[in-house]
């Protein structure tokens, strides 16, 4: 009897000293951050640029005659309507930090945002970007006639989007810039492809084109995935400032809300650049 006592009290033991300090100041900011306040400052124009253009290098176009070419040739982004992208992106964001657990406000609500009690930050959209570029994707096909192998070269297009979002407390100089970028791309679903009439043996692939209609999705994807990594941002801020004294902080967490869990390391996060 007594050895299995001892054997439990060992158990509990190592179940509570196996709880690293940031996994508990994770799981403290998880708890009581509810109400915190948040001020958006959005974004009113949405870069755009187009990567893939093609023109005379003999001639000197000026800046002017250089993005008409570059607007022109574009297939997606003069499509773009630069409000409902960014509607999009901002409402998404903001419905994101608000189920979890966030008092969000826009910056007409200044006064009744600084009248809120701290913790509180302000997180300004600086700048979005998309860019459209493109790839080749080469393939090998196989001809029975010649019994030689020949290239096939696919485009896949692909569009960018960079974003840079300055955050700060409140009442407080200091601010740092945080960096993500992303893309979507055409899809291919590819298999074995057999020309017995032309005697070619090679890749079949079935191109799932993105359209423009992916762009906006892509808006309301990247604001939901924005508002998450802030509350990983906001989380770790917290743990790095409440660590006791002479620990270093060694983890960084994710926290998902829907499966209410905790993940030790970021597969995904922004870049710090100031």
């Amino acid at each position: 009897m007594f050895r299995a006592l001892l054997f439990f009290s060992m158990l509990v033991l190592l179940l509570s000293t196996g709880c690293s300090p940031e996994r508990k100041l994770a799981r403290k900011y998880i708890k009581n951050h509810k109400g915190n306040a948040i001020l958006i400052i959005p974004l009113y124009d949405l870069y755009k640029d187009n990567l893939t253009i093609s023109y005379d290098t003999n001639v000197s176009f000026s800046e002017e005659q250089f993005d008409s070419i570059a607007w022109e040739q574009s297939v997606f982004i003069k499509h773009i309507s630069d409000s409902v992208f960014l509607t999009s992106f901002t409402n998404s964001l903001i419905d994101e930090l608000s189920a979890s657990g966030y008092d969000v406000y826009l910056d007409g609500s200044l006064d009744v945002f600084l009248s809120k009690s701290d913790p509180k930050w302000m997180v300004q959209i600086a700048q979005l970007q998309l860019n459209e570029d493109y790839r080749l994707d080469n393939h090998d096909r196989y001809s029975v006639e010649t019994g030689e192998f020949y290239g096939v070269s696919f485009r896949i297009n692909q569009v960018d989007m960079s974003s840079w979002i300055e955050v700060s407390r409140a009442n407080s100089g200091n601010k740092q810039v945080l960096y993500l970028e992303g893309y979507i791309q055409d899809d291919f679903n590819q298999g074995i492809d057999i020309d017995l009439m032309a005697g070619n043996l090679g890749l079949n692939s079935n191109r799932d084109s993105i359209e423009v209609v992916d762009m906006y999705r892509m808006a309301h994807e990247s604001g939901q995935k924005h508002a998450e990594l802030l509350l990983d941002y906001f989380m770790n801020d917290y743990i790095r400032a409440n660590l006791p004294t002479g620990i270093v902080n060694r983890e960084f967490y994710h926290y998902n809300r829907r499966t209410k869990s905790f993940t030790r390391g970021l597969d995904e996060r922004f870049d710090v650049i100031n």
